[in-house]
C-alpha cells in the first residue's frame, strides 16, 4: 500500500513538473552571424512558433526587438479569435510582424486570421520574399504550409538574387534539405516538432529543438512556445527566441 502511495505521489509530481514546463517563458538569446556580400546593420529578431492555446504577456516581450517572425500554429481549434487578437496586438506593439502558416492554423480558418492580419498590419508570407529594413539585399523568405503548391518554393525565391542575404522561415523543418539543395539561403528557421514535447532522455518523437550549423548554414528548429493535445512537456521546455543577426564581416558601418 505504501509503495502504491509513493508511486502515485511520484506520478503526480511528475505531471505537475511537466505541466509547469509547458507554461514556462524561456527566452533563448542567441547570436547568428550570416554571410553578407552586401552588408546590413545588425538587428534583433524575435522568433516564436507554435503558440497554439497560450496567451502572451507584456513581460515576456521586454527585450529590444526590431522584427517579429511567427513560425506558424498561431492558433488551433478551440482558441478564440479574441485571444489571437490579444496576442497579435502585443507583438505588433513591439515591432513589425511577419507570419508563416502552420498546419493547425487552418482550424480557425485562414480567412479569419487574414482579417486580423490586415487589421494589425501583419504580413503573412504566402510563398514570397520581402526586403527587410529597406535593404533590397536582406530578405526574409516564407512559405505557406497550408498551400505549398509544387511551385511554391520557386515563387518564394523568385525575387531573390545571388548577392542577397536570405533568412528562410517555414513552419516545418522537413523541407530544409530541399531548400538548401536548390535555393540560395543563409539561415533557416522552423517549429512544428515541439522538440518531441515529451522526451525520455534522448528519446523523443522528434529531435529536441536547437540552433545548429548544418552544411555551413545555421538552422534553428524551436521547441515552440505552446503545446497541442496535452499541456505537458518533458525534456523539451517551452521556448521562444531573441536572435541577434549580424553580418560576418565587421565593416557594416561603412556600407
Amino acid at each position: 500500500m505504501k509503495g502504491m502511495v509513493k508511486a502515485g505521489g511520484a506520478a503526480l509530481a511528475l505531471l505537475l513538473y511537466m505541466y509547469k514546463n509547458a507554461f514556462a517563458h524561456n527566452l533563448r538569446r542567441q547570436a547568428v552571424r550570416l554571410d553578407a556580400e552586401v552588408q546590413f546593420r545588425p538587428f534583433n529578431l524575435l522568433f516564436i512558433a507554435d503558440i497554439h492555446r497560450r496567451k502572451l504577456s507584456p513581460e515576456m516581450l521586454e527585450v529590444p526587438v526590431d522584427i517579429v517572425v511567427i513560425g506558424g500554429d498561431l492558433a488551433e481549434r478551440g482558441v478564440s479569435l479574441k485571444q489571437v487578437a490579444e496576442n497579435l496586438k502585443l507583438l505588433v506593439n513591439k515591432a513589425p510582424v511577419y507570419f508563416v502558416w502552420g498546419n493547425n492554423d487552418r482550424e480557425v480558418k485562414a480567412r479569419n486570421l487574414r482579417k486580423l492580419f490586415a487589421h494589425y498590419g501583419i504580413k503573412p508570407m504566402d510563398n514570397e520574399s520581402v526586403s527587410l529594413f529597406g535593404n533590397p539585399h536582406l530578405k526574409l523568405v516564407g512559405v505557406n504550409y497550408l498551400a505549398l503548391e509544387n511551385d511554391g518554393l520557386d515563387r518564394a525565391f523568385s525575387e531573390v538574387k545571388k548577392e542577397d542575404t536570405v533568412i528562410f522561415v517555414s513552419h516545418s523543418p522537413f523541407i530544409f534539405k530541399r531548400v538548401k539543395k536548390k535555393y540560395p539561403v543563409d539561415f533557416l528557421m522552423a517549429g512544428h516538432t515541439h522538440g518531441g514535447q515529451i522526451r525520455l532522455g534522448k528519446l523523443g518523437i522528434y529531435r529536441k529543438g536547437a540552433l545548429k550549423i548544418k552544411g555551413g548554414k545555421p538552422e534553428l528548429v524551436t521547441n515552440g512556445f505552446g503545446t497541442t493535445s496535452l499541456p505537458l512537456r518533458l525534456g523539451a521546455p517551452a521556448e521562444y527566441h531573441l536572435l541577434t543577426i549580424q553580418p560576418k564581416r565587421r565593416d557594416w558601418r561603412n556600407s
